[in-house]
């Protein structure tokens, strides 16, 4: 019986760990969006061009060494900028939603509450 028990565990376990991995939809929470990744390949990219900048002042690099690289990396950079700026154009032609009526007087309503305004 406790062998039973512990194999059921196990099972358990092993689907908790390895669900995640395999990227199931059931899992939505752990999902990353595409502007999050975006984002962070962007910025991998800038810290990775500051990162020579700094070597390169430092004197670690020769000028042909750092003009080679920094263009190398730029042209990997390129590509995620102008990702993150098609995504940014697409939120900017969505409709943004209007609040309605009741939620515009609730609004109100509680900044002159906030404020202690009396009406």
């Amino acid at each position: 019986m406790i062998e039973i028990l512990f194999a059921i565990m196990v099972v358990v376990a092993l689907v908790y760990v390895l669900l995640p991995l395999f990227d199931e939809p059931c899992w939505p929470f752990l999902k990353k969006g595409v502007l999050t990744e975006v984002r962070s390949a962007k910025k991998e990219g800038l810290m990775a061009i500051s990162d020579l900048d700094t070597e390169y002042e430092m004197g670690k690099l020769t000028k042909e060494d750092y003009v080679s690289l920094r263009e190398s990396l730029k042209r990997e950079v390129a590509p995620v900028l102008k990702k993150e700026m098609e995504i940014a154009k697409q939120e900017e032609s969505k409709p943004a939603e209007l609040p309605t009526d009741n939620t515009t007087s609730d609004l109100v309503r509680e900044v002159i509450r906030i404020c202690g305004i009396k009406h």
